[in-house]
């Protein structure tokens, strides 16, 4: 049996169900294909950063695979719906039997597998899915009622009770042997792809591969896990894992991270270190937006959670939403926080749910416009976990902020950076201001406020709050 194993957001050769069982399974050899989908790419807003990235491990993956004696075809379709017959034609070039890849969960690429399962099926080529992104199969953690969960506390019960009943299901696979012969040879892997031109490099920040992706899990396993519940709020402070852009490109499983964190703290799960729990409580979370995806399909597609919240009138202000966009709104936290994000690819979470909520409910602007706006810039863009932190913030979502509970972002700013230095770092025109006025330089008195080059800001967050929650009150 010849096995075709079609790599998508799962580019590693460690833990990767498709490919341990498409090499297990296969006496003749492996071949491997990835599909370019530009237009694809543009219509889910994935950023040139984001690309860029996965270009970058894509061609890490067919180095690794050709000294395992397995090619990496490359196909090129501008949308998803051309893919089924260009894997048909590979798999008829070469002779595979069977095709074998990872599940995804959106709604365009759950059409797109389908269509290339009737393909291979036509053929009388056997289809082999596996789960991959999460711990569970999307559907295979129900309420007592048989739905889906929509409040995240009883999924994570759900979830360590299913864990608990079958420890095994975590352990990770082991990277693939050598195969005897390679079938045919590896195509180049392109460099750059036309409409996702790069206006930031990030192979410093973010280098590519395995190996770092490894080396990142195992620092932080060893130096911050431990102060993750304390330091994971603080933007200036290195507490966090960041696996993000690993984890959304798959250059490392999930199932990994929860395997280590556990292993890390003595084989437990819901006990021992404060720091290991809430970790893996977060890695939880990215699974409980996947499996929503697939529960409430209307997510896929730029729809609340909430149905009644697409009643709401939002401000359709483009002046608001360019100086959110340029981080120039005179809120520092909220600019310093943007500017990160433009500069680098890359916001950290706390900030993230600080902007939005921000404008949101400050600016009271769609929710939808500023997801698109951080999907267009986010290395680590997904559509679950971004889609749910933005319904999370708005309160149009699942299990969402309750509309009543507005962010202050002087308040956050000053709990989260309390002497300035993140503001400083990005912002420079405040880097000279001292004391508590960093966080909101519209106090500072006199000729000293008029000689700073930052604008006041553009709205006051007291007034707007109490619209947006007298806004909420009317659904």
């Amino acid at each position: 049996m010849r096995a075709l194993m079609w790599f998508r957001s799962d580019l590693r050769l460690a833990d990767n169900p498709a490919l341990h069982n498409a090499c297990r399974d296969s006496d003749q050899g492996v071949v491997a294909v990835y599909a370019v989908t530009p237009d694809q790419w543009t219509a889910h807003d994935d950023a040139p950063v984001k690309v860029g990235f996965r270009l970058r491990n894509l061609a890490m993956l067919s180095a690794a695979l050709a000294e395992k004696n397995i090619a990496l075809k490359i196909i090129e379709s501008p949308r998803f719906d051309g893919v089924p017959a260009l894997l048909r034609a590979i798999a008829h070039e070469h002779e595979c039997d069977a095709i074998y890849f990872n599940n995804e969960y959106e709604v365009n690429e759950r059409e797109r597998d389908e269509l290339v399962v009737d393909v291979f099926e036509e053929d009388g080529r056997a289809v082999h899915r596996f789960t991959d992104q999460c711990a569970f199969e999307p559907g295979e953690l129900r309420t007592g009622k048989g739905g889906y969960y929509t409040v995240y506390s009883p999924f994570k019960r759900s979830w360590y009770q299913a864990y608990k009943d079958d420890t095994s299901r975590l352990n990770p696979l082991p990277t693939p042997r050598k195969r005897t012969e390679m079938i045919g040879t590896p195509d180049s892997v392109p460099e750059a792809v036309s409409g996702f031109e790069l206006a930031i490099s990030a192979e410093d920040h973010w280098p590519a591969g395995e190996k770092e992706a490894n080396k990142r899990l195992k620092d932080f396993l060893a130096d911050r896990l431990l102060d993750y519940k304390e330091d994971r709020d603080f933007p200036d402070v290195s507490g966090t894992s960041a696996l993000s852009p690993y984890l959304v490109s798959g250059v490392i499983s999930l199932r990994t991270c929860y395997h280590k964190a556990i292993e890390a703290n003595n084989g437990k799960v819901d006990s021992g270190s404060s720091g290991a729990v809430h970790w893996i409580s977060e890695l939880i979370w990215r699974e409980f937006y996947k499996h929503l995806l697939v529960g409430f399909p209307r997510l896929s597609r730029h729809r609340a959670f909430k149905l009644e919240t697409e009643q709401l009138v939002w401000n359709n202000n483009d002046d608001y939403h360019e100086a959110w966009c340029e981080g120039r709104t005179g809120v520092p936290i909220v600019d310093a926080a943007m500017r990160q994000l433009t500069e680098t690819g890359w916001m950290h979470n706390r900030l993230r749910m600080i902007v939005a909520m921000f404008y949101t409910k400050n600016l009271f602007l769609d929710w939808r416009r500023g997801e698109r706006f951080f999907m267009r810039h986010l290395i680590d863009g997904d559509l679950s976990a971004n889609n749910g932190g933005w319904q999370w913030s708005a309160s149009t979502g699942t299990d969402a902020a309750p509309y009543f509970r507005i962010f202050n972002p002087y308040s956050q700013s000053k709990k989260f950076d309390p002497e300035g230095a993140f503001i400083r770092r990005f912002v420079p025109e405040l880097r000279d201001v001292e004391g508590g006025s960093i966080h909101d330089p519209s106090q500072i008195p006199g000729l000293l406020r008029s000689s700073l080059d930052y604008p006041d800001p553009i709205v006051d967050v007291k007034v707007t709050r109490q619209a947006a929650i007298e806004a909420f009150k009317t659904l």
